[in-house]
């Protein structure tokens, strides 16, 4: 399996240039330590990247829809693999794990019904929908590729083709307690709680940095391992304590 990174930097991104290599910086430490080999983590980016050993593939992506880079990276990636996961840059990768069981796709939800796009995994055998997908999203000259996606993924000819995974392969913070709560949790040493597989959040967002490594959600637990906390406090300057104005829920994605 391949793990596959993707960033696209426009005039209208979300995220500006600086703010795009601290998190490619950070990402792919994490990736690295976590246990993956620099051959294995394939970059597609519109600019030049080149760090630990992790060289970026300059591709053309569809200027119209920025989000919808990922999949012009599945497409590319696919070529050169039988099997990868496709992430977003802040989906974050708390422990190892394989290729879970799945079809020709399998992605998580937000909520058991839509599909979320920040985690997904891929076979080659797929090719033919991430193809579609991009297809459509050029004809329909779409801005947001999630719902094409979703739509793409709920056609009765490929429903059965896309397996959904279990939501610890893509906790973020919208929904943050089913996310959380029904997710399968694997102990790793010298964690002694179980860690979900995936924590999506920004970093550099207060909120969404509360709800994952300071239990904003009063659950009891910590959502990220203290290996991927110390990782991302080295990066940004992140708060220590729960500010005790916040409330219990949120809803970011």
């Amino acid at each position: 399996m391949k793990n596959c990174l993707t960033a696209n930097v426009t005039k209208s991104s979300r995220y500006k240039m600086d703010k795009i290599r601290v998190l490619l910086d950070a990402q792919i430490l994490n990736s690295l330590d976590v246990g993956w080999l620099p051959k294995d983590i394939i970059l597609t980016t519109n600019f030049d990247y080149n760090l630990y050993g992790v060289k970026a593939h300059r591709i053309e992506f569809n200027p119209l829809c920025p989000t919808a880079s990922k999949m012009y990276g599945v497409r590319y990636a696919l070529r050169e693999c039988d099997c990868l996961w496709s992430h977003d840059l802040d989906a974050w990768q708390n422990v190892w794990f394989d290729c879970p069981e799945m079809k020709d796709v399998g992605a998580a939800t937000y909520n058991g019904h839509k599909y979320n796009g920040g985690s997904i995994f891929w076979k080659k055998s797929g090719t033919d929908i991430a193809d579609e997908i991009i297809h459509k999203l050029e004809e329909e000259e779409a801005t947001y590729e999630e719902n094409v996606l979703n739509r793409v993924f709920k056609d009765k000819k490929n429903k059965a083709r896309v397996t959904k995974l279990n939501f610890d392969y893509n906790v973020g913070c919208s929904n943050y307690r089913q996310r959380w709560g029904e997710s399968d949790k694997v102990v790793v040493p010298p964690e002694s709680q179980g860690q979900i597989k995936v924590a999506h959040f920004h970093p550099y967002n207060r909120i969404a940095w509360e709800t994952h490594a300071l239990d904003r959600c009063h659950l009891g637990v910590k959502g990220i391992s203290g290996r991927l906390d110390a990782l991302l406090r080295a990066h940004y300057t992140l708060a220590t304590e729960l500010k005790q104005s916040t409330p219990v829920e949120t809803r970011i994605e």
